[in-house]
């Protein structure tokens, strides 16, 4: 669902949840209720902007509206919920408690709206229906498929639609309802989303060398080897940095930084740096480079998790969760 002002007509007008609300079986949640009257759609896309981009300018141009205009409707969205959203401060607008309530109201609407529009569409069309799943990472060439496989097996009028994204996009899309799922590591705890552990991978965790590398002739690698080697570091995933930097210790330098698996083994293949990856990537046979396993990889669990609205009660997502269910207990998820 784009952001834009036809966007927001388009949701307005296609499920009416202002003035005389859905008469019909619309497929989402009703706008919530207050003083009586309801908050129009529109209202609450140009609300989540504001909390979302944190200034009224950057709003303003994502919706294609002047600031105004925006403004006057933040103060009118303010008057009709009969309390202050956002408090105006010099870096900003900062939202306050009744904001951050109405916020998550909103993702939620917004997200339903989203998804019971597609439905709709699909259904009208006798289509399959489609099933949206934001993936990254070294997972995709092992975990993932076997589960997508096992789910697709029981629910064969789902049609899958993978999304290669970082997990700050999976975030936003899952509250968008542009995905209704995502797989990752090291996944941000919010307090809308849920949570399923899919794979826990530290016991095979390798580390990645240039085949000229003087450690590729160790056959097992200890934390202490890693002291002061360069190493791949992480664009924007802080929360990958972090671990990678508890494992290289204070000595370790960041030599070149990339954001998926896939661009870090080519640094390594160019001998420029080592990095940490998983068993599976020995698969892609990269050229030059050579996989030595950890001796501490049973120290650092890189967790893969299923991520998910808490309030998505599909039958569908039901079903993908069962799936991870089954091959985690199964135990043959990585083999």
């Amino acid at each position: 669902m784009g952001s834009g002002p036809s966007a927001a007509r388009g949701m307005a007008g296609d499920f009416a949840l202002a003035g005389d609300g859905c008469r019909g079986q619309c497929g989402a949640r009703a706008a919530p209720e207050f003083g009586g009257s309801r908050l129009e759609t529109r209202s609450l896309l140009y609300f989540i902007a504001v909390a979302e981009e944190k200034k009224i300018g950057r709003a303003a141009s994502r919706l294609h509206i002047t600031q105004p205009a925006l403004t006057r409707q933040i103060q009118s969205l303010e008057d009709e919920v009969g309390a202050p959203l956002f408090t105006r401060t010099p870096a900003g607008m900062e939202i306050t408690a009744a904001g951050a309530a109405l916020l998550r109201h909103a993702r939620i609407i917004q997200a339903e709206l989203a998804q019971a529009k597609l439905h709709v569409k699909h259904a009208e069309r006798g289509e399959r229906q489609p099933f949206d799943i934001g993936v990254y990472g070294s997972a995709i060439f092992t975990v993932i498929p076997r589960i997508l496989g096992e789910f697709a097996r029981k629910n064969p009028r789902a049609e899958l639609r993978l999304h290669n994204i970082r997990k700050d996009r999976q975030i936003a899309f899952l509250r968008q309802g542009k995905i209704q799922a995502a797989f990752d590591r090291f996944l941000p705890r919010e307090p809308d989303m849920a949570y399923e552990l899919a794979y826990r991978e530290g016991e095979r965790l390798y580390v990645a060398l240039h085949k000229d590398h003087p450690l590729a002739a160790r056959e097992v690698i200890d934390a202490d080897d890693l002291a002061g080697e360069p190493r791949v570091g992480s664009t924007s995933d802080m929360e990958m940095e972090s671990r990678l930097s508890q494992i290289f210790g204070s000595t370790g330098r960041v030599a070149h930084r990339a954001d998926d698996v896939m661009t870090s083994l080519a640094l390594v293949s160019s001998g420029l740096c080592v990095t940490l990856t998983s068993f599976s990537m020995q698969s892609l046979n990269m050229p030059n480079v050579v996989f030595r396993p950890c001796s501490f990889a049973s120290k650092i669990p890189f967790d893969l998790m299923c991520m998910y609205r808490k309030d998505d009660r599909s039958a569908l997502l039901a079903e993908l969760l069962e799936a991870v269910r089954e091959l985690r207990s199964a135990g043959d998820a990585g083999e």
